[in-house]
C-alpha cells in the first residue's frame, strides 16, 4: 500500500497543517475500532490483554525517542506532561523556573497557576543563542528552565543539545514541551541532557487527541517526588485480590494513577509504528524538503517570512502577506487546509505530502494579489 493510502484525508484535500492537528490513519482507526469492539462485547479487556497493549504502545513511544520504556508515562496531552513533570521536581518554596516567552499556552498556564511555590521569570529565546539567554539570567535560585523545543508560531527550533549540557552542568532541570516537533523531526533522548519532554498525539504523531506521553529521565527516578501516583501505578499480578498493595514502580510508570486511555493509546502506538517503519531520519528529511520548497515559493509570492532561515528547521513554515484572512478563506474553499495564527498564514506538511500539491497550492494564491 502506497503510504498515502494510510491516510484518506488525502484523497479529501491538501493538509498542510499537522501543527494543528494530525489526521488519523486507517491503521489506527482499526486499533480504535478493534477496541469499541472488545468493550461492548465483553465490556472490558482481560487483565494479560490490557497490560500487553499497554506494553507495547510503551515500547513503540519509546523507539520513537530514543528511550527505554519504564522512561515513558502515557498522559492525556502536554499539559498533564508538563503538569507532572512540575510538580514532582524536588524544588521548595522560593526557587525560581524560567520559562521561555514564547511559549504556547500549554505551558504557561500549567507553570501560572499550578506552582504556586515556585518563582517564575520569563524571558525570550526565539532568534537569540539559548546559552546566552541562561547566562544573562543566571540565578543560584534558578533551579529549572521550561521551553517549547519548536515554537509554534514561526517554527524556530531550539538547540537542546548544546542548552542541555549548559544546564546539566549546573544541576538546573529541563523541562520541554515537544509537541510540536516530535513526529516530524528526528530525536533522541540519549544525545541530550534533558529531564522532561511532554508530547501530545495531536500534530504530528496523528493523534487521537486525549492521548500523550511524558518523557522521564530514569537519572532522576530516585529524587522525584511521587505526585500524581494512583492504585494503577504499580505492578499488579491480578485483580483478583486487593488484600496486599503492591509499592508504586520504581520508574517513571508510577506518574499513571488509573485506569487509561487504551482506545486513543493503542491508536496512538500504530501511528508510531508508521514513523517507526519510514524511520524518522526519512520523514525528517521529506518535511523539510516539503519546507524548503514552502519557503522558495512564498519567497517568489513576496510575503514575509516568519520562520528563520537557520539550519536547523522543523516543519512549521510561517509567512504574512498583506491580506492573510482572505488568502487563509481562498485556500479553504478549495480545500487546502492551513492555520491562520496572527494574522499570518502557518504551514505545516507532512511526509506524505508532495511537491505537487505545493504547486496546486501556489497555483491557487496567484488567483489572489497580495496588495
Amino acid at each position: 500500500m502506497n503510504l498515502r493510502d494510510l491516510f484518506p484525508i488525502t484523497k479529501e484535500s491538501i493538509y498542510f497543517n499537522h501543527a494543528s492537528t494530525g489526521p488519523m490513519s486507517i491503521p489506527a482507526r482499526k486499533a480504535i475500532e478493534e477496541c469499541l469492539n472488545v468493550y461492548s462485547s465483553q465490556a472490558e479487556f482481560d487483565f494479560r490483554t490490557y497490560f500487553f497493549r499497554l506494553a507495547k504502545a510503551r515500547l513503540n513511544v519509546a523507539k520513537l525517542i530514543g528511550a527505554d520504556p519504564e522512561e515513558i508515562v502515557f498522559t492525556h496531552n502536554t499539559s498533564e506532561g508538563i503538569y507532572i513533570a512540575l510538580i514532582n521536581l524536588p524544588l521548595k518554596q522560593g526557587d525560581i523556573i524560567i520559562v521561555m516567552e514564547e511559549v504556547f499556552p500549554t505551558v504557561r498556564y500549567i507553570v501560572d497557576y499550578n506552582v504556586p511555590y515556585l518563582e517564575k521569570k520569563y524571558v525570550r529565546f526565539c532568534s537569540k543563542d539559548p546559552i546566552d539567554v541562561i547566562k544573562d539570567n543566571l540565578d543560584k535560585k534558578i533551579k529549572a528552565v521550561v521551553i517549547d523545543w519548536v515554537q509554534f508560531f514561526t517554527g524556530e527550533v531550539i538547540d537542546l543539545k548544546r542548552l542541555g549540557k549548559f544546564l546539566k552542568e549546573r544541576e538546573i532541570y529541563l523541562i520541554v514541551d515537544g509537541i510540536q516537533g516530535i513526529g516530524a523531526i528526528n530525536f533522541d533522548v540519549k544525545e541530550i541532557e534533558i529531564d522532561f519532554l511532554a508530547c501530545g498525539a495531536a500534530k504530528w504523531l496523528f493523534g487521537p487527541s486525549g492521548t500523550g506521553f511524558l518523557y522521564v529521565n530514569k537519572k532522576n527516578f530516585k529524587s522525584l517526588k511521587r505526585l500524581h501516583t494512583g492504585w494503577l501505578g504499580v505492578d499488579w499480578r491480578s485483580f483478583e485480590d486487593f488484600e496486599v498493595n503492591p509499592p508504586l514502580f520504581e520508574d517513571a510508570r508510577m506518574f499513571e494513577q488509573g485506569t487509561r486511555n487504551v482506545i486513543g493509546i493503542s491508536a496512538l502506538s500504530e501511528n508510531v509504528k508508521i514513523l517507526l517503519q519510514i524511520g524518522l531520519e526519512n520523514v525528517e528529511n521529506q518535511i523539510l524538503g516539503l519546507h524548503e520548497g514552502l519557503r522558495q515559493g512564498l519567497k517568489d509570492m513576496n510575503y514575509e517570512i516568519l520562520t528563520p532561515d537557520r539550519l536547523t528547521r522543523s516543519g512549521i513554515i510561517t509567512a504574512r502577506p498583506k491580506n492573510a484572512g482572505d488568502l487563509y478563506n481562498l485556500l479553504r474553499a478549495k480545500k487546502i487546509i492551513i492555520s491562520l495564527r496572527n494574522n499570518a498564514l502557518r504551514f505545516s506538511p507532512h511526509f506524505y505530502n508532495t511537491e505537487k500539491e505545493i504547486e496546486k497550492m501556489f497555483n491557487v494564491l496567484r488567483q489572489m494579489p497580495t496588495a
